[in-house]
């Protein structure tokens, strides 16, 4: 039975306004965008994170918010102010044997995608969510957050959801955020899919924007015009790859290269070091290595590259799959959140308040139609970008593909959708 929220009107009769029973596994990005989105379409959410109340917060470090992520950050009330974001205005691109660079400024941004990009700290943005999902204040009521639970099983036939604490639920939709080595995803899709090994790796490590102050070799880091990611290429498909969060406090770093461990033998992120990391870039120029050396030694990660192979399906009945655990994807078109918030997005368009429970699994329908294609085509070019020597940097090069993908809409498109295909 649905939980009773309020009484209204209808032809002169009384009726009863439900608002549905949700449940999100997964408390990342891509859940909580979800749970603002239903809670601010009125329903009653809770959400499941296997994460102990200590360990409760995005880890990573940085993401670049392009146009489509925060045209729905904003309609979430989430200004930049409050995520200390900084301005993506192009991207400067640099030689590992150093000499200038040759800065390329995406000109009027807001004028051709509709919105800024913004580069941002995913603790930030993960805290701006948690505020608006779990805040008494805002529209409808505050999301229930249960901490140190995960999924166990969830059962299409009978609909019901096992939870680690033994619980069991039937809620009146499922959503499976539940990450790239999601658990629930064999279940919703009816058979076991892994996110395959590129051969690729990546370090990440974040340096005090205070050590680049004064030293006039690492002025390519920051100072310089545009503002935006700093991108240094070798022949053999090196990058080093850094911007500056947070206000400019902080300067994001990435080290991608072909990983020379056996990935299958190792996890998706183990501790890594400045010593590895010189190692590996040793033969950049000095002022990538000046900067290299600013790395404290043991707060560096190495991350396995993965990307998720189209899926047969994100869906089964009322429940569905969103982010990572439908199309992770790797970092080099920016997309990986965006695309969750997009997930997001449409889900709480297409499932308004007072929607029928029976309606639940045609309106998941809808989702998966309106962005399942979209994501698969967002993770194969952010794939050949990376590995396939010929794409690289393509996306940079065709304002073309930067439309198609920065320029789209998701909440206009559901809504579009919505009102063509159903009566609420």
């Amino acid at each position: 039975m649905y939980p009773v929220s309020q009484f209204r009107h209808s032809n002169s009769l009384l009726s009863i306004s439900v608002m549905l029973e949700i449940v999100i596994v997964g408390g990342g990005l891509g859940g909580l965008a979800a749970a603002v989105a239903f809670r601010r379409a009125g329903h009653s959410v809770e959400v499941f994170e296997a994460s102990p109340g200590s360990a409760f917060s995005e880890i990573g470090a940085a993401i670049g918010c392009p146009p489509n992520a925060v045209r729905i950050l904003d309609s979430f009330g989430i200004t930049n102010e409050s995520i200390r974001g900084v301005e993506f205005a192009g991207i400067t691109s640099l030689s590992h044997k150093g000499g200038p660079g040759i800065a390329a400024s995406y000109g009027d941004i807001k004028g051709r995608f509709g919105n800024e990009w913004r580069l941002c700290h995913r603790v930030d943005i993960h805290q701006a969510l948690q505020n608006l999902a779990f805040g008494e204040e805002g529209v409808g009521s505050p999301v229930k957050l249960n901490l140190n639970i995960g999924a166990v099983s969830w059962d299409p036939s009978i609909e019901t959801l096992v939870l680690s604490n033994g619980e069991v639920r039937k809620p009146d939709l499922l959503v499976a955020a539940d990450g790239i080595n999601s658990t629930l995803r064999s279940h919703i899709i009816g058979q076991e899919v892994v996110a395959s090994s590129t051969g690729v790796a990546c370090y990440r490590w974040l340096v005090d924007a205070e050590k680049i102050k004064g030293n006039p070799e690492l002025d390519w880091v920051m100072k310089e015009e545009p503002s935006g990611p700093r991108l240094v290429t070798s022949p053999d498909g090196r990058i080093m790859f850094l911007y500056p969060v947070r206000d400019k406090t902080i300067i994001n770093a990435l080290g991608t290269h072909m990983d020379d461990r056996d990935q299958s033998q190792v996890g998706f992120h183990t501790p890594s070091t400045r010593t590895s990391l010189l190692e590996k870039y040793k033969d950049f120029a000095p002022q990538y290595q000046e900067f290299l050396k600013l790395t404290d030694e043991n707060a560096v990660g190495l991350w396995q590259l993965r990307s998720m192979p189209p899926l047969p399906t994100w869906i089964n009945g009322r429940a569905c799959l969103l982010g990572d655990a439908a199309h992770a994807m790797l970092p080099t078109l920016g997309q990986g959140a965006a695309m969750a918030f997009e997930d997001a997005a449409t889900l709480g368009v297409l499932i308004p308040f007072d929607t029928p429970r029976e309606e639940i699994a045609n309106r998941l329908k809808g989702y998966e139609s309106l962005r399942k294609e979209r994501a698969d085509f967002v993770s194969k070019e952010s794939l050949e970008n990376q590995v396939v020597k010929e794409k690289r940097r393509s996306y940079v090069r065709s304002p073309e593909m930067q439309k198609k993908v920065m320029g789209y809409d998701a909440c206009a498109v559901a809504e579009e959708y919505r009102m063509k295909n159903f009566t609420l």
